[in-house]
């Protein structure tokens, strides 16, 4: 509980130091503790430059779980439930300066923040060329805290009740534990005395209730009433839905400097309990708070209301001494018998069953089996009351993902005499009831009916979802043809269809134009979509800003046709006898073409893994500068032969450590340089470099990558040495193309001597 009181700070140790992501949700704190009073700052640090600009950082703070907020402003899909809890947004600057936010009555349990870098700079950026810039957010939290609670205990009754006197002047806050199966929680006022101001309303006391955490008159779960708009004198009742298995909180509220003697209590509406009802007592016993000051000199029985019949023994008494007033300690009264009255009003409940599927936030749940241990598929629901199902979420583990909850009537409903509808309420922590209208006010609506085909179904997306118990009240009805005509139904139950599921993402996807990932983040996971083409959103739906499909074409008929220039690099390296670089340049071809196709947006065709294909890539693209230079060098054979497969090695090493590195490109370009300085063509290889390194970004990579792909084969068809003469077994001028006479005599001579040869003209 956090209220005003005394401060307290708090360093969020887990939360030191943690990056920001650019448009990805990364919950970077969570705590168990109650912050009231939040301060932020962020700081852009950079280890290796200290050239950085200064960039916005927007955070957003949420409990119980993963912030769902759009920071570009795209649009969120159909059928997804947001904005179901309050979002704390700050801005910050990496300037070293604090930002402030302040969460007054926090509400109990875990906080998490996510924070984005909006970044407007579109370039694609070589690495090592650039700064390397980070933004890193500190927090530190400090909070109060309220002392004076009063703590409310429980006590079961089925023929008795206790009030207890307190006097309230200005505020006075209590609290209490709501057990399971609660339907209803009555706060009663009575015996209501405002002292010394007879001026003042009978019952001047306003009453705030709510779950989690203290009331706020900002908070839109906080339910308020005024106890002098009743009109009915000392007595005042306020009804509520609770949260189960929850404390809520009660404070009372008097006008400024006026004083009200009263006499609370608390009392339980149970649905599976014997008795219907529970009574809660106040920890702090007084005696002054269980019967009048002694300076008022009125009867006992004009401050409780007691039935005639069973207060005659004290109906008569008059409290005028202090001595009179303690001795007597507790009052008793006759409480009615509700049990009657919970029947009547709870509903029916089923309480699904969870199954989990391997993988993160796979899981659904459906109804508990039957005696065959089977289950069941449909659900007969009572026309006469509402029927409430209940599904609980975990912390942490089940909050990342996408619940989807569907709901249908059975298409086996005979619908000759009238149709039917159900009204359903989606709600986390209360249930709620839709009105007449179909409506809820707090939760989210789902409205089937069997008279239209377009309301034969009904879904909702609920990303992120909070833990805790979660409810779909169903209300069933029917009607003629005109939906506004409403008949008795003629059967006693209605049959529906229902469907609650998790998934990553949305239902496990993100459209044609996106891509469903998990990350892990400071110990969290949660799963987000990543677009393509332009395409924005949580579900990658919103194509305000789509790239246009003759531009995905065109980006992938540029960046794989663009590889055919090296065709003539290809057919000069095998007129001119250069066999290994040949394979080489047509291996580099291959594997850009089927890599660029296999990256493209829209347009692709992915021949084996992305990664595969890149590494393929990058690894041919530099071999083939140094096979190139090799062949340039014109160096002896065995030399030659050394540093191919010393090169081979050396560029898979570099490509694989780091394979858009800057250094993995600059070494044999740089060797090029110096032994190719004077040559012009080593123009076309550094216009290729240059725009490779220096110009490409997102709008114009598939125009720029392409001129990479030209310069860089031509420069190869414009570097490649003269024609290699034969050399080996297949070279005319061999040594061992010609006889070795001298040998051969050599040998002969130790046996039979050769005369000498004369050689003359005819």
């Amino acid at each position: 509980m956090v209220m005003c009181g005394s401060w307290r700070r708090m360093w969020l140790g887990r939360t030191m130091s943690l990056p920001f992501f650019v448009f990805l949700c990364q919950p970077i704190l969570s705590t168990a503790n109650y912050p009231s009073d939040q301060k932020l700052s962020a700081e852009g640090l950079d280890i290796h430059f200290v050239f950085c600009s200064q960039d916005t950082e927007v955070s957003y703070l949420q409990a119980q779980s993963y912030p769902v907020v759009n920071p570009d402003g795209a649009e969120f899909p159909p059928g997804l439930w947001v904005n179901r809890s309050q979002v704390y947004e700050v801005h910050l600057r990496s300037d070293l300066k604090p930002s402030y936010l302040s969460v007054p009555y926090p509400v109990t349990g875990d906080w998490f923040m996510v924070a984005f870098i909006n970044e407007t700079s579109n370039r694609i950026t070589q690495a090592g060329l650039f700064p390397s810039c980070h933004s890193w957010l500190q927090a530190e939290v400090t909070y109060r805290q309220e002392n004076d609670i009063v703590t409310v205990v429980p006590e079961i009754h089925s023929h008795q009740e206790i009030q207890l006197y307190q006097k309230v002047e200005g505020s006075q806050y209590y609290r209490f534990y709501v057990p399971s199966s609660t339907w209803l929680v009555f706060v009663n006022i009575s015996n209501c005395v405002v002292l010394e101001d007879e001026n003042m309303p009978s019952c001047p006391v306003n009453i705030s209730f709510r779950a989690r955490a203290l009331p706020s008159p900002n908070s839109t779960d906080t339910v308020i009433h005024k106890c002098d708009e009743e009109g009915v004198g000392d007595v005042c009742t306020m009804q509520v839905v609770p949260e189960e298995e929850t404390w809520h909180y009660v404070r009372l509220t008097t006008p400024p400097g006026t004083s009200v003697q009263l006499s609370m209590a608390v009392k339980f509406y149970l649905c599976d309990d014997t008795g219907g009802s529970s009574y809660h007592l106040l920890s702090k016993l007084n005696l002054n708070q269980l019967c009048p000051e002694e300076r008022y000199s009125t009867p006992i029985s004009s401050y409780f209301n007691y039935p005639s019949n069973n207060t005659d023994e004290i109906s008569n008494g008059t409290v005028t001494t202090k001595e009179q007033v303690q001795s007597r300690r507790i009052l008793f009264m006759p409480a009615m018998n509700t049990k009657q009255l919970t029947e009547e009003n709870c509903w029916p409940r089923h309480r699904l069953v969870k199954k989990t599927f391997g993988g993160n936030f796979v899981f659904e749940y459906d109804l508990p089996p039957d005696e065959n241990d089977s289950v069941p598929l449909l659900l007969n629901i009572t026309n006469a009351s509402p029927t409430l199902l209940t599904f609980n979420l975990e912390p942490i583990i089940d909050i990342g993902g996408t619940v989807s909850v569907e709901l249908a009537i059975s298409p086996f409903m005979n619908i000759s005499k009238h149709n039917f509808s159900v009204a359903g309420c989606v709600s986390l922590g209360i249930r709620e009831e839709a009105d007449v209208n179909g409506e809820c006010s707090q939760g989210y609506s789902l409205l089937v009916n069997t008279s239209s085909l377009n309301d034969a179904a009904a879904l909702v997306l609920i990303p992120f979802p909070e833990p805790g118990p979660w409810f779909l009240t169903l209300s069933p009805g029917c009607y003629l043809s005109n939906a506004s005509e409403v008949v008795g139904c003629s059967v006693n139950v209605t049959t529906v269809i229902f469907g609650v599921t998790s998934a990553s993402c949305l239902q496990g996807k993100c459209g044609r134009y996106g891509s469903c990932y998990q990350y892990i983040s400071g110990g969290f996971i949660f799963s987000t979509c990543v677009c393509d083409a332009g395409y924005r959103g949580w579900g990658c739906t919103d194509s305000s800003e789509a790239t246009p499909n003759w531009k995905l074409l065109l980006a992938t008929l540029l960046l794989t046709l663009s590889n055919l220039f090296f065709l003539p690099a290809i057919f000069l390296a095998l007129k001119r006898r250069y066999f290994a670089e040949a394979i080489v340049y047509a291996f580099t071809m291959v594997f850009s073409t089927f890599y660029h196709a296999c990256d493209q947006e829209a347009y692709n065709f992915c021949l084996m893994r992305l990664s595969v294909m890149q590494f393929c890539d990058f690894y041919s693209a530099i071999f083939s500068f140094w096979v190139t230079l090799i062949a340039m060098a014109d160096l002896p054979h065995s030399l030659y032969s050394l540093l191919h497969v010393a090169g081979a090695l050396i560029v898979a090493l570099g490509v694989e450590y780091d394979r858009t590195g800057l250094w993995v490109f600059v070494v044999p370009s740089a060797s090029a340089f110096v032994i190719m300085a004077s040559s012009w063509v080593m123009l076309l290889a550094a216009s290729g470099l240059i725009c490779y390194a220096f110009f490409e970004t997102h709008d114009n990579y598939y125009y720029v990558h392409s001129v990479w792909h030209a310069t860089m084969a031509l420069a190869i068809l414009c570097l490649l040495p003269p024609r290699r003469e034969k050399d080996g077994i297949f070279s005319e001028t061999h040594p061992s193309s010609q006889p070795d006479l001298r040998a051969y005599r050599s040998t002969e001579t130790e046996h039979d001597p050769l005369p000498s040869l004369q050689m003359s003209s005819p």
